[in-house]
């Protein structure tokens, strides 16, 4: 694996004005703002994901596992974000001595762990910017018409 820069997104280079058409061309470039997820069950996670990836052209059947993968992980970490944002990150516990002390929550590891596995697989799957941005994307064709112009 390299361990250059990670690419920039297309719109970067165009904010920047280091867009060149010749190395920038056919790149995935963003179409919208995105709203806050609402999903919870990895199910959900998984069906949302499958819709939002074959929009792009970039699943096949054999992701199936990866993606299920993905979901799961993506549920832990909200399982114990959530329980995080109720309890807070610490608990207190009595030492033998009989002194008060605070310890981090059990919760606060296994969100640490799934956000990494969530990260990992996100990469894979070119659900961030920057794994985007790596993405070549062929016109689709929607109709003859297309393929003709």
């Amino acid at each position: 694996m390299s361990k250059g820069r990670k690419p920039k997104p297309t719109a970067l280079h165009k904010a920047q004005g280091t867009y060149q058409p010749v190395r920038h061309a056919n790149k995935f470039e963003a179409d919208g703002t995105p709203s806050a997820p609402t999903i919870q069950s990895a199910n959900e996670t998984f069906e949302y994901l499958v819709k939002k990836l074959d929009d792009l052209g970039v699943v096949a059947e054999i992701d199936a596992m990866a993606l299920q993968m993905l979901a799961d992980a993506w549920e832990d970490y909200q399982v114990a974000r959530n329980v995080i944002k109720e309890q807070g990150p610490t608990y207190s516990t009595t030492t033998a001595q009989g002194d008060l002390m605070w310890r981090p929550r059990p919760e606060v590891l296994m969100m640490n762990q799934a956000w990494t596995k969530v990260e990992k697989m996100m990469v894979q799957f070119g659900l961030t910017a920057s794994s985007r941005a790596k993405i070549s994307v062929e016109e689709k064709i929607q109709t003859l018409d297309d393929l003709i112009d």
